[in-house]
């Protein structure tokens, strides 16, 4: 009568991939952002340099370098650890490479990115509660 406990075909989720066309126009702007920004970064400190280097690991991320991106950007949730965009993308580039070392059977990497993301989930937690 009200179909409790009765099984529903469930259809198999379709994979977005998520794959941004990235101009040529946006592509020069994105590589004069990062020249301009690393010149910039030595003269800040503190909370403008971790703003600058959220930046540049935006824009990393946004051509598609993941490395310079990570590193970026555990550099700017170093110097000051806040929940934004830039934490929300690092995160997504640990979960990506943690995918990939899953795939390819890399059982270091597969850690190493599994306690990056426990890093992450503590910065959380510390801003969360107000410790920073």
């Amino acid at each position: 009568m009200f179909g409790f406990g009765k099984k529903k075909n469930k259809e198999p989720k379709k994979e977005v991939a998520e794959e941004v066309v990235l101009t040529e126009e946006r592509k020069e702007v994105l590589l004069r952002t990062i020249s301009f920004k690393k010149e910039e970064i030595n003269q800040v400190t503190g909370e403008e340099q971790a703003k600058i280097y959220e930046d540049l690991g935006l824009a990393f991320h946004e051509l598609g370098d993941d490395e310079n991106a990570i590193e970026s950007l555990e550099k700017s949730i170093q110097i000051k650890k806040t929940l934004g965009n830039g934490y929300k993308t690092l995160l997504k580039l640990y979960n990506k490479k943690r995918a990939e070392a899953a795939k390819m059977n890399d059982d270091e990497s597969l850690q190493k990115y599994l306690k990056k993301m426990d890093g992450l989930m503590q910065v959380s937690k510390e801003v969360t509660r107000g410790l920073r």
